[in-house]
């Protein structure tokens, strides 16, 4: 076995040194430090987290009891607990009692001796007593999930009662005939609360209930199809569909009847079965987060109802065209994913969808031309051109369809302020919502190398930037030093390739200095706070990777490939990092000054249509909870899942968690305190030509610039804010 001092003999450095070091403690040279960490990777040691634990005295286990991982709710429920646990260095130890209460009472007697952090269990007894007397840890850490026990103090479940009512509503308005119930047993308060809900809303139906114990569930699936004929078979979980399935092919040549079961949130679709969704990814997440924030409170509760997610698909829920519709978008993540999935809407309404895909300053050509917009019936456009051009282009969109009433008036305001509403009236659904953010290596910043060289160069801790100075700072160390940790990296990558791209870049180191474009009645810098800014994005420009493209897509990529240590670009760019080599080693944090600009597009009716019915079961299709998902999982951000907490999405695309947080901190300057409103497009072109030209230059004279700026907003205030 590898000791301390083996180490401290193979990096020529004391006992004590080598201590400071795998204990993250002492003021060790980055030299130092390098020396160990070597020889111990050298020499097979591993810092032995259990030994520091006892030290401490602190317990960082929690220990989670499960009927069974076969079981796919259970197994997501504890996968995205052990993700979320991992994250803050928890470690979670995995029992299954495979609903046998007696294994269950040995493992309570296994457990005692580990002194857990908490425990989790969906458990198969009757009295939570059981746990209380004999595991010597407070009753508010013993969580119960789902099932609930006599005397039970911590109970987290789903809405099994909803549940039930929602699926016999369904069944009520689109299914004929004799219906059966596969569940467990009645014993288990979450298949108690869910049967008699359904049948206290379907008491006029012909329903044959099968309860079954987890171990006897295959033989009780063949009994459901030998005994007698279904139109319908709802079960309270997807194990159980499939067992039915099989039974199905074995032992019957009957068609399938059609299947409809509880299941655990997840990309999947099926034609024999219709999922009624309940999001254990999130609800594991959750629990454990909570856990793990209140450990060392005394006075705490973990007990609360989670809402189910329910049905995305619903049968017979669109509408039949024999029609065709046109839809002028933008060349960008949300588009591509919408071109994946856009047969799906084909097939199911009978409506041809034709894109015509153009860049970001065609769409505005187009638009600016009263002909040309007058050819489609749908139009994207970017939010900076949305209060301009809105109520040019677009018809109200309250009172066209129920679903969109409803979705419109679910969104939070500062959404419908800056993507839906012209003067209170919806014009518009958001499309593409998107802030800007930064995104690390944090594996880099985590480096104990790279964060001692760092400390060596400038005297401060290495942080993730909160402000652009610190952030300028950041980018200098990496580009000045190449040792192992940081070779061949850029600080940061950024592009330069038009006006409007450099514009977004500037005014995010204007606002973060709390500088604002309208004041009064006036389009204009501030004089101090735009020189500083310009500043910053000069020294940003001149020590970065700077890529020579007209989007953020390009410098992502170059994040993406490993060739810089920070980017900061709008989320909705961001989609290819999910599948990036070094996805595991990205981190996710609030641009510096934290007022990231808005960005993103929405999506309209124009007045011109005359496929009004067509266009607008366009919309509903698209923000229905179905479509939203596969859009987003496809690399678009989608109004719905930007703001849901679907754990799917999350998942894979994680900033999403932050992004919902921040996006109230976003702006887009486009309306005056009097409800004047601007051409911010044109703004900000005014603006971003200017700023090319000075970083251009070897020496700017940063004042002129502004007084070049301002002067031009000046002469051109009429046309960039009386609309024809």
């Amino acid at each position: 076995m590898v000791t301390i001092l083996d180490i401290a003999k193979e990096a020529g450095v004391s006992h004590g040194t080598v201590s400071n070091v795998l204990n993250g403690k002492g003021n060790v040279s980055s030299k130092k430090m390098e020396l160990v960490l070597n020889a111990a990777e050298k020499l097979g040691y591993n810092l032995n987290n259990n030994a520091k634990l006892l030290r401490s005295g602190k317990s960082q286990t929690i220990i989670m009891i499960l009927p069974s991982l076969a079981l796919e709710e259970y197994s997501i429920f504890y996968e995205n607990a052990l993700k979320e646990a991992s994250s803050i260095d928890y470690q979670i130890r995995l029992y299954c009692t495979y609903d046998n209460p007696i294994r269950e009472k040995q493992i309570i007697k296994e457990i005692i001796k580990e002194r857990p952090a908490s425990i989790i269990t969906v458990s198969a007894l009757h009295d939570a007593n059981e746990y209380y007397e004999n595991i010597p840890i407070s009753k508010s850490d013993i969580i119960f999930i789902n099932r609930n026990l006599a005397n039970v103090q911590e109970f987290i479940t789903f809405d099994f009662n909803q549940a039930g009512i929602d699926i016999a509503t369904l069944i009520d308005q689109h299914i004929i005939g004799k219906i059966a119930l596969f569940t467990g047993k009645d014993n288990f308060t979450n298949e108690h609360e869910f049967t008699n809900a359904l049948l206290e809303n379907l008491d006029n139906r012909d329903i044959t209930v099968y309860q079954s114990t987890l171990s006897h569930e295959y033989e009780n699936a063949f009994k459901i199809v030998l005994e007698s004929s279904f139109d319908c078979i709802i079960v309270t979980n997807v194990s159980k569909a499939q067992l039915l399935i099989k039974a199905f092919h074995y032992a019957s040549n009957k068609k399938l009847p059609k299947i409809i079961a509880l299941g655990p949130l997840k990309n999947m679709h099926s034609n024999e079965m219709m999922y009624y969704f309940q999001d254990f990814g999130y609800l594991g997440e959750r629990v454990v987060k909570n856990i793990i924030q209140t450990i060392n409170l005394k006075d705490k509760s973990h007990s609360n109802v989670y809402p189910n997610y329910g049905f995305l698909m619903k049968p017979d829920r669109y509408k039949n065209f024999q029609s065709e519709i046109k839809i002028l978008t933008i060349d960008s993540p949300a588009t591509h994913a919408l071109k994946k999935v856009i047969t799906h809407f084909e097939k199911n309404t009978n409506c041809i969808v034709h894109l015509d895909i153009k860049s970001y300053n065609e769409v505005f050509q187009i638009i600016e031309d009263d002909e040309k917009w007058k050819d489609f019936d749908i139009i994207r456009l970017d939010i900076a051109g949305y209060s301009w051009y809105g109520q040019k282009i677009y018809r109200p969109l309250r009172g066209l369809e129920v679903e969109i009433d409803a979705f419109i008036e679910a969104l939070p305001y500062f959404i419908k302020d800056a993507y839906v509403n012209i003067n209170d009236t919806a014009y518009a659904v958001p499309f593409d919502i998107s802030i800007q953010m930064l995104f690390y290596r944090k594996d880099i910043f985590e480096n104990d190398i790279v964060k001692r060289k760092y400390f060596e160069k400038t005297k401060s801790e290495l942080k993730i930037p909160t402000t652009f100075e610190k952030y300028n700072e950041i980018i200098t160390f990496f580009n000045e030093n190449d040792f192992d940790q940081v070779k061949e990296l850029t600080g940061a990558s950024m592009i330069s390739g038009n006006f409007e791209t450099i514009a977004a870049e500037y005014l995010l180191r204007y606002y973060s200095l709390k500088g604002d474009l309208l004041t009064g009645t006036d389009i204009h810098l501030d004089p101090e706070v735009a020189i500083n800014a310009m500043k910053l994005l000069y020294d940003n420009y001149r020590n970065s990777l700077v890529i020579d493209s007209n989007w953020w897509g390009e410098e992502v990529q170059a994040f993406n490939k490993g060739k810089s240590a920070m980017v900061i670009g709008f989320m909705n760019h961001l989609s290819v990092v999910s599948q990036s080599n070094i996805k595991g080693s990205i981190g996710i944090a609030d641009v510096p000054g934290n007022t990231p600009l808005l960005g993103g597009g929405i999506l309209g009716l124009t007045k011109s249509t005359k496929n009004v019915e067509a266009s607008i079961e366009f919309l509903t299709w698209l923000n229905s909870p179905e479509i939203s998902e596969q859009i987003n999982l496809l690399g678009g951000n989608t109004a719905s899942y930007f703001l849901s907490n679907n754990s799917v999405v999350r998942t894979m695309y994680p900033w999403l968690a932050k992004a919902k947080k921040t996006i109230i901190n976003g702006k887009r300057e486009t309306v005056f305190e009097n409800g004047q409103r601007i051409d911010l497009k044109h703004t900000e072109e005014i603006i971003g030509k200017h700023i090319l030209k000075l970083l251009t230059e070897d020496q700017p004279q940063f004042k002129k610039y502004v007084e070049n700026i301002n002067i031009e907003l000046k002469e051109k205030k009429e046309m960039l804010t009386n609309q024809v």
